[in-house]
């Protein structure tokens, strides 16, 4: 093969690849008009139709599916991720920390069967981080959003553990002394046994077994028989484990 022959290869392979690289460029451009035409389609339909689909789990749910597709914030209405809440905003509040306490909500109550409706500040803010790929929503600017839903009375304020865990209920717990002290042993682990119980309290069997037991039937604790040393309640809504 002459040098003529290898050149006129080469520039053949250059144009081929020039060419799928076009290929591929007006392919990216044609699926961006995609989803741009879907988003304005979803914001008319939401527009037009917005108060039924709140009302409406079904539709809610249905809207709320699309918008995950569209890599779109799940509140009906919001049509991009505020990244971070200006200056005024973090002095006075605003439409950032409404949303952000919006999604929160949603969150702690879409998992109120695995939690019971109790989830450490920790795990709240690792399950909304996960939410948002590539972006950080700083721990300050999550308690403020919960101080949003205290004040409008969606859910109790913050509570503190003894063991310094701070815990959101997103439905009331009604927690006696005895479940308290145990979700605050709990929290370090995730999970406890009676017999730490037991030892840490030094309250009588039936005391313990009592609390531990109606923190099961709440849902927010889990009864695992599945070890050679003994049961194990797990809170699936601590973070640690």
């Amino acid at each position: 093969m002459g040098i003529r022959d290898i050149e006129r290869k080469i520039r053949m392979k250059s144009a081929a690849e020039k060419k799928d690289a076009e290929l591929l460029l007006t392919d990216i451009t044609n699926m961006m008009d995609q989803v741009k035409a879907l988003k304005q389609q979803l914001k008319k339909l939401e527009k037009k139709w917005g108060k039924e689909i709140r009302t409406n789990k079904e539709y809610y749910q249905k809207i709320t599916e699309i918008r995950r597709s569209l890599g779109l914030p799940e509140e009906i209405g919001v049509y991009e991720w505020k990244e971070k809440p200006r200056l005024k905003e973090r002095l006075f509040g605003g439409q950032y920390y409404d949303q952000l306490a919006t999604e929160l909500l949603e969150i702690g109550r879409e998992l109120t069967k695995e939690t019971g409706g109790i989830m450490s500040l920790a795990e709240l803010i690792i399950r909304i981080n996960k939410t948002r790929p590539g972006k950080v929503v700083s721990a300050t600017d999550i308690s403020k959003a919960l101080d949003v839903l205290a004040k409008a009375e969606a859910i109790p304020p913050l509570r503190k553990l003894d063991s310094g865990v701070k815990i959101v209920e997103f439905i009331p717990a009604e927690l006696t002394e005895d479940q308290e002290i145990i979700l605050s042993l709990a929290s370090r682990e995730g999970y406890i046994t009676l017999e730490t119980i037991l030892l840490k309290t030094k309250w009588n069997l039936e005391r313990a077994k009592r609390a531990l037991e109606d923190l099961v039937e709440k849902g927010i604790a889990i009864k695992d028989t599945q070890y050679m040393e003994g049961t194990k309640y797990w809170f699936p809504g601590l973070a640690s484990f």
